[in-house]
């Protein structure tokens, strides 16, 4: 008698075990799912497409949402927006003056995509700033977008025409001049970034052109 009631405890115990695994099997599932659908579904909603495009981003070119000014006075503009001119960010704004050239396009009119890279934090990330006073791009509209590197000398920004037209643009920083400005004191500021804005690009950075894949077109 004692072995029939332990047998039959022992057999509700163990499909008990079971059935708390297989529901917790399908909490995962439907967990997952969900999870999925979170992270596909904002695609759809903005109109984008994996055929389309990579990510939703700024409409390059001439038309109604691009209708900003390039600064008269860079200067001017990177001490207002960014609260003081140094090199660092002027930097970003030569580089980005050279991107427009390079790839036959104008402040604003948003037809690059533009990747740096930098440590995230000060003063390298001020490059950033630069780049929006150089180009007119943004972060806000998805077209310009900051990427963490460890160490100093894999600082690069990378730039190609959102159209896939052109090669894909490699800035590499020459590495005696980022250690030239790396951490500058205050009264330093205005002295390197005035040698910043008229030194000759080649001291500056180099230029790697790397022929677009198809799958980036």
């Amino acid at each position: 008698m004692t072995h029939t009631i332990l047998y039959i405890a022992d057999y509700y115990y163990e499909r008990n075990i079971m059935m708390k695994s297989a529901s917790l099997i399908v909490v995962v599932v439907i967990i997952c799912g969900l999870g999925m659908g979170v992270l596909t579904y904002p695609r759809h909603v903005l109109g984008s497409s994996e055929e389309a495009h990579h990510f939703v981003g700024a409409v390059g070119g001439d038309n109604a949402y691009n209708r900003g000014q390039a600064p008269e006075d860079w200067w001017g503009e990177i001490k207002r927006m960014h609260g003081h001119v140094g090199p660092w960010n002027v930097l970003g704004w030569r580089i980005g003056q050279a991107a427009l050239r390079e790839l036959d396009t104008k402040w604003g009119r948003h037809e690059l995509d533009i990747i740096c890279y930098v440590p995230i934090k000060t003063p390298y990330s001020c490059m950033a700033d630069g780049l929006v006073i150089g180009t007119g791009n943004t972060i806000g509209r998805l077209d310009l977008r900051l990427a963490e590197v460890v160490s100093l000398e894999l600082i690069q920004i990378c730039i190609l025409r959102k159209d896939g037209t052109g090669p894909v643009l490699i800035f590499r920083p020459r590495r005696e001049y980022l250690r030239h400005i790396d951490a500058p004191k205050p009264e330093q500021l205005e002295t390197l970034s005035r040698e910043c804005g008229t030194m000759e690009e080649s001291d500056l950075f180099e230029i790697q052109r790397i022929t677009a894949s198809k799958n980036q077109r």
